[in-house]
């Protein structure tokens, strides 16, 4: 018999049994411990952060989608990160438009 999943008003993605938000060294804790179970100790939440930062800005998110997904205060950390994807997918942008009018003529 499957156990029925608890529902709750949790505002937070990742927060405590109790509803409120892990604080960043709390997370890095627990995610600590499943990287050494895992084995899995030379990767870092900053380099996670890092990569789904870029990825959520090579898929076209804004800037302040991007923050409100990886907890940035400032938008220009934000940017810092994702400023080589973005510009991945601007490129591809400008090239699609550059094909798309060179076929019109």
């Amino acid at each position: 018999m499957r156990k029925a999943t608890m529902r709750n008003s949790a505002r937070y993605i990742l927060a405590s049994n109790s509803g409120q938000p892990l604080k960043y060294d709390q997370l890095q804790k627990k995610v600590m411990a499943i990287r050494k179970a895992a084995g899995l100790t030379a990767y870092s939440l900053q380099g996670l952060r890092y990569s789904g930062a870029g990825e959520l800005a090579e898929a076209g998110c804004t800037d302040q989608q991007i923050a409100a997904i990886t907890g940035h205060k400032s938008l220009s950390m934000v940017q810092k990160y994702s400023k080589g994807a973005s510009q991945k997918r601007l490129a591809k942008e400008a090239q699609s438009l550059r094909e798309r009018n060179e076929n019109r003529s």
